[in-house]
Order: structure tokens, then C-alpha cells, then sequence
């Protein structure tokens, strides 16, 4: 078996970079809510940036750890890394097209369930990946949330209710990855001490 001991500090520095985009995902998510229902979404809403900070802090906290680790990346985490880049630019482009050919459209309601279903699609590459399954459970629950969000866009609900439903749906989704990534921070501190 390799020795990941070289290595460690890569590992906690990319599970750093996700917990900072889910700190970052996870309020703008929550917030639609907020224009739905206004008492309910407001809880909800303090309840994911409460979260979300928690979030932001333990990111933080292993970055900074990283950097007193072993820092030796091969080549599964530079492969790793270049795919993640050619992935999140191609979702980042689909959601800037998207949203733009939508309001051009007049067809704004659609834009958060269409968010949400290029972000679904992206989880189903990172199985092959990172060799784990927790983004087929992530990626289906996200596509619910946006074939959900798609169906009430279609029949024409009012957008808050529909960015309302699809906000909660994805901030969940979103914060479930959050949940994993820092247990896998603390499995992968506890499997590889660098005494």
C-alpha cells in the first residue's frame, strides 16, 4: 500500500478548497426561501449561514494545517486537480449561458432549477475520480431537487415558491457535502498522523 503520509498536506488542502465552496453554496442557496416564506425562510436561511460559517472556519483552520503537513503531490492528485478545473469551468460557462439565454428570454423562473441541474450533473464525473460513491447519493438528490424545481417552473408557480423549494433542496445538498468533507477531514487526520 502507498504511504499517503507525503502527501497529507495536498490531501487536507483539497478538502479545504470544498469546504469553501460549500460555505459559499450553501447561504446562496438558502436565501431564496427567504422571499417565499419570510419567517420560515428566515429561520432557515440563519440556520445555513450559521452552518455555512461553522463551514468556512473549519476550511480555514485546514488550510492552515495543510501547510505544516507533507506536501507532495503525485500524479492521481495532479490529475485529480486538472480534472476538477476542466469540470467546475465547464459548469461555471453552463450556468453563465444559461442564465443569460434565459433572462434574454423572459424565462427567469427556470434560472435557479436550471443551476440546479448543472450542478446534479457535475457530481456524476467525481466517482471516477476520487473512487468514491457519496457523489451518486449527492448528485441524485441534487437532480430531484432540480427536476422538482423544473416542474414547477413549468407550470408556471410563482417564482419565489419555485427558487423557494429549489433553494432548500440544494442548500440540503449542499450541506450534506459539507457534513462529509469534514469527516473525511477528521478520518484522514486520524489514518495518516504524521508523528
Amino acid at each position: 500500500m502507498t504511504d499517503v503520509r507525503p502527501r497529507t498536506g495536498a490531501v487536507v488542502q483539497g478538502i479545504s478548497s470544498g469546504l469553501t465552496a460549500m460555505a459559499i453554496f450553501t447561504p446562496v442557496y438558502a436565501l431564496w426561501p427567504v422571499f417565499a416564506w419570510p419567517l420560515q425562510g428566515g429561520a432557515f436561511f440563519a440556520a445555513a449561514l450559521a452552518y455555512s460559517i461553522f463551514l468556512a472556519l473549519r476550511a480555514r483552520s485546514l488550510l492552515v494545517l495543510s501547510r505544516t503537513m507533507p506536501f507532495k503531490p503525485n500524479a492521481f492528485d495532479k490529475r485529480l486537480t486538472k480534472w476538477i478545473g476542466i469540470i467546475s469551468s465547464i459548469q461555471g460557462i453552463l450556468i453563465l449561458v444559461s442564465t443569460v439565454v434565459l433572462v434574454l428570454l423572459g424565462l427567469s423562473t427556470w434560472i435557479l432549477p436550471t443551476v440546479a441541474l448543472i450542478v446534479a450533473l457535475h457530481f456524476f464525473p467525481m466517482p471516477a475520480l476520487f473512487s468514491r460513491t457519496i457523489d451518486y447519493y449527492l448528485g441524485g438528490g441534487m437532480l430531484l431537487v432540480a427536476v422538482l424545481g423544473l416542474h414547477l417552473a413549468g407550470q408556471a408557480v410563482d417564482w419565489r415558491i419555485t427558487w423557494g423549494v429549489t433553494g432548500i433542496g440544494s442548500a440540503l445538498v449542499t450541506s450534506s457535502y459539507g457534513i462529509y468533507m469534514v469527516l473525511t477531514a477528521r478520518a484522514a487526520l486520524r489514518a495518516h498522523p504524521l508523528g
